[in-house]
């Protein structure tokens, strides 16, 4: 693929967004497009493109039948879920993955228990490790970002307690491994 630009379809739900998140993919040389179409999978074919990005916004049932639609098209194709706020770290990450040693971490997953929500994650390797909720508090543009922690951890599964109102009041947790391998966890359902 070095020989041409990379193919990108980026998915959406605001169209301000949208527009910015294209406009930047296609000032760094790739070849991007975006959609705010509610079936993205009935407009393009996957096999038009080498990533595939759906944005925080998406619901989740729509953010699966998408995953799994596009793999079926294209079982080479990238899906990746972004959140605006790091999406271009998060493609940047993604496009070049191939050359790293796989994922350091997976099975990220906020779940709500009696005194705190419980944040998991599977750490393959031993790495540094920042969990982090974006909230938008009134009627804010801009996310209020809250560390939770910053930490190194070995291989292994790791629990880490989150206040009951910060994840209550939470939109996105975002679990960044080694300062660039990103996990998310949508944490407003009703969004």
């Amino acid at each position: 693929m070095a020989s041409r630009a990379r193919r990108i379809l980026v998915i959406g739900k605001r169209a301000d967004i949208l527009e910015r998140g294209v406009a930047a993919l296609n000032q760094q040389g790739y070849s991007a497009v975006g959609t705010v179409s509610a079936s993205p999978d009935a407009e393009f074919h996957a096999g038009g493109f080498d990533l595939i990005t759906v944005g925080g916004g998406v619901d989740p049932a729509t953010r699966a039948r998408l995953h799994a639609r596009f793999k079926e098209q294209n079982k080479d194709v990238m899906v990746l879920d972004v959140y605006a706020p790091i999406a271009m770290q998060q493609i940047a990450w993604a496009l070049r993955r191939n050359s790293v040693d796989g994922e350091l971490g997976s099975a990220f997953s906020v779940t709500e228990g009696e005194d705190a929500f419980v944040a998991r994650a599977t750490i393959e390797r031993a790495c540094t490790l920042r969990l982090e909720i974006y909230s938008y508090p009134g009627s804010a543009l801009e996310p209020e970002i809250a560390r939770v922690v910053d930490t190194s951890v070995a291989p292994g599964t790791h629990e880490l307690k989150v206040a009951k109102e910060l994840a209550r009041g939470g939109f996105m947790a975002v679990l960044t491994l080694n300062g660039e391998e990103h996990h998310l966890h949508r944490l407003d359902p009703a969004g």
